[in-house]
C-alpha cells in the first residue's frame, strides 16, 4: 500500500510540472517567434560577407543552431545582426534559472570546429556577424 501511495505522489507531482511548464513553453515559442518568421537571411549573409562561400555561412550557422539545441534547417533564420544574448534571453527571459547550457555548447562547438575562443570575447552585445567575422579574421576583432 505505502508504494502505492508513493507512486501516486511522484505522478502527481510529475503531473503539476508539466502543466506549470506549458505556458513556459508556450511563451517561450512566442519569444523566438520573430526568428522563425523570418524568410531565409542568406541574402542578408552574402550581402555583409561577399567573400564568404555559402557553405562557410552554413558551417558557422550550423554550430551555432546546434550548440542552441534549434532545428538544423532554422539555421538561416538567424542574421548576421543578431546579437547572441538576445537569442538566449528569448529563450531564458528570467536570469537565475537553470538552462540548457545553450552558450556552452556554442562556445565549444566554436573551439572545436574553429579553434576559436568564445571567453576571450569581452563585448556580450556580440552579434552573430561580428563572430563570423572574428573566425574568419582571427587577428581582427569586431
Amino acid at each position: 500500500m505505502k508504494d502505492i501511495i508513493v507512486i501516486a505522489i511522484v505522478v502527481i507531482i510529475g503531473a503539476v510540472v508539466m502543466i506549470s511548464a506549458i505556458p513556459v513553453e508556450r511563451e517561450s515559442k512566442r519569444r523566438l517567434q520573430r526568428y522563425w518568421n523570418r524568410m531565409c537571411t542568406g541574402k542578408e549573409w552574402r550581402r555583409r560577407f561577399p567573400d564568404a562561400t555559402k557553405d562557410e555561412i552554413r558551417r558557422f550557422l550550423e554550430t551555432f543552431v546546434d550548440g542552441f539545441t534549434f532545428q538544423s534547417s532554422q539555421r538561416l533564420k538567424f542574421e548576421p545582426n543578431d546579437k547572441v544574448m538576445d537569442i538566449y534571453r528569448a529563450l531564458y527571459p528570467s536570469t537565475g534559472w537553470p538552462d540548457a547550457l545553450e552558450v556552452e555548447t556554442f562556445a565549444r562547438n566554436l573551439k572545436r570546429e574553429y579553434a576559436f575562443d568564445l571567453a576571450k570575447v569581452e563585448d556580450p552585445h556580440v552579434t552573430l556577424g561580428q563572430l563570423f567575422m572574428m573566425i574568419r579574421n582571427p587577428n581582427q576583432s569586431a
